[in-house]
């Protein structure tokens, strides 16, 4: 049975929200109240039987608290539901509501709405329906959803053929039992005040053996069969908006049960086109066991944070007594002079956290002492940024950073040929400064990175066709920072040597005597590399 109603105040009204559902406990009745902050909607009510149901199709109505269902007790009652219905491209549809009330019995009911009234802005549609006053309708329960009648029983056995306690359940709400020959074994039972559903789950799982409801029978079969009946299975299609299906397939999977199959689909349409991202679940399972994958499903598809992390590589020349690394105080102290600032501090902190191993340093450093130390960087000619790139990654997602340069290297091929030349080609040399980072933000902003950083330079050539020779330094660590401060990564300290070639004019290119009038000299210099990590969190909900 269908019916429709509506009610309209204005002529463009705004489009009501649904604030509030709940269930009223009365002397004589039971009352389900839905709040909402107008009355300019249209419902249409659909009454069904089997299995027994009453829904309410709202539109122009709008609920911003997601999907749910309720279980409750105030027979024929057992739980109400809301869902937002969807389009055929499985998108939800904004100003569509739907209210799903399941019975075990359809009672006679009343809806009743009530606008508000004066200053009150709360207009209310009430569903009621009388204590113990059951509609006469066929004896059908929910095949889709297993529900029994709400009886309380009481039971004790020893030792008890497992098919004498069943009959004798069942029997009690003439319920129909279908029960097959390979349906055999004893049990000791001891329950008390339990729903019938309740008792039959315990008695037939612990021996392997499962049930469910079509019409008014009750079907008793192994766990192990493969023949699958109406009503027995279940299958839901889950769009994701966030995570993959690759991950939630693998966390589902851990909720199946065994008669339960999933799937991960992309929503790519056209076959010439690479597909995307798998980002639809295709689940069958026993419908009772919907509500627990639902739930998994929705905690795993959440707008997560994303971590912007800003990069800057600088270098600088180490001077005569920074043999071991850059003297802060020294250079601070240069700065001043050269500046005659003198509202600069005269120290400054090098951050809360430091550690080290053989090949780099790190230290953390708050938003001031970074700004401090770039600063007296900048001061010095020696100085230079060399790059600064930023990424953009998901929480707990890799980004991985690549500055580098590409040398050709001449590769000799062979002995010789018919012409007697040396075939020659290059190949490329790859001189890179790497960063893969993983970072993790917890409820209080605080990042945790693990950070692989490998870095490589040309130290010298060898050989006749000056092949280059190459350093590499690497490391492997996991630190936290606050949301906004910098790690900065030193410690990666290079030599070189520059030749330097001079000759007198002239006198330097006469074959016998240029020697004499040509000199070299070789200028050695360390060079300290200093990568400054700044990893901010751009919040899910911006």
């Amino acid at each position: 049975m269908v019916q429709a109603q509506g009610s309209k105040y204005s002529l463009f009204p705004p489009t009501p929200v649904l604030n509030d559902v709940y269930i009223q406990d009365n002397e004589e009745s039971y009352m389900l109240v839905m709040e909402f902050s107008g009355a300019n909607f249209d419902y249409i009510t659909n009454e069904t039987f089997a299995p027994p149901s009453l829904s309410l199709l709202f539109k122009n109505v709008k609920w911003a608290k997601g999907n749910f269902t309720k279980k409750c007790e105030q027979a024929p009652l057992y739980q109400y539901s809301i869902n937002v219905p969807r389009n055929v491209n499985q998108k939800e549809l904004g100003d569509r509501l739907k209210l799903k009330l399941d019975f075990t019995r359809v009672p006679e009911y009343s809806l009743k709405l009530e606008p508000g009234t004066g200053g009150v802005k709360k207009h209310t549609l009430k569903i009621i329906w009388d204590k113990n006053n059951v509609k006469k309708s066929p004896k059908r329960y929910a095949s889709s959803t297993k529900r029994l009648p709400p009886s309380r029983v009481n039971l004790s056995f020893q030792d008890a053929k497992l098919v004498n306690v069943v009959r004798m359940l069942v029997s009690e709400d003439n319920l129909n039992l279908i029960m097959g020959e390979d349906v055999s074994g004893r049990v000791t039972v001891s329950l008390e005040d339990v729903s019938l559903e309740t008792a039959l789950d315990a008695i037939l799982h612990v021996n392997n053996y499962e049930w469910f409801i079509q019409d008014n029978i009750i079907i008793v079969q192994p766990t192990t069969t493969k023949k699958v009946m109406s009503g027995e299975l279940l299958t839901r299609m889950f769009r994701l908006n966030y995570v993959t299906g690759t991950i939630a397939l693998e966390a589902v999977n851990e909720v199946l049960t065994a008669r339960g199959k999933i799937r991960a689909l992309s929503s790519t349409a056209s076959t010439n086109l690479e597909p995307g991202d798998k980002d639809i679940l295709l689940v069958t399972d026993l419908p009772n066991n919907f509500s627990l994958i639902e739930g998994v499903v929705r905690s795993l598809d959440i707008k997560s944070d994303q971590i912007n992390i800003a990069v800057k590589f600088v270098e600088t020349a180490l001077r005569h007594d920074e043999t071991i690394g850059i003297n802060w105080d020294l250079r601070e102290q240069m700065s001043l002079i050269k500046s005659l600032d003198t509202d600069t501090l005269s120290t400054f902190d090098l951050g809360y956290v430091t550690m080290g191993d053989q090949t780099m340093n790190f230290a953390t450093l708050s938003r001031p002492v970074v700004s401090a130390i770039l600063s007296l960087l900048a001061n010095d000619g020696s100085t230079k940024l060399l790059q600064e790139p930023q990424v953009t990654t998901m929480n707990n997602s890799p980004a991985n950073i690549v500055v580098g340069t590409t040398i050709p290297v001449l590769v000799p091929q062979g002995e010789g040929s018919v012409f007697g030349t040396n075939p020659y080609t290059y190949e490329d040399q790859h001189i890179n400064i790497s960063l893969d980072v993983l970072p993790r933000v917890n409820e209080d902003k605080v990042i945790s990175m693990k950070i692989d950083a490998v870095v490589q330079d040309i130290i010298g050539f060898i050989g006749n066709d000056q092949r280059p020779m190459i350093s590499t330094r690497s490391t492997n660590t996991t630190v936290r920072v606050n949301n906004g401060e910098t790690l900065l990564i030193g410690g990666l300290i290079f030599d070189t040597a520059d030749e330097v070639k001079s000759k007198v004019p002239l006198l330097g290119d006469i074959p016998l005597i240029k020697k004499l009038f040509n000199y070299s000299s070789k200028d050695k210099e360390q060079r300290e590399l200093l990568i400054f990590i700044t990893p901010t969190v751009i919040a899910g909900d911006v």
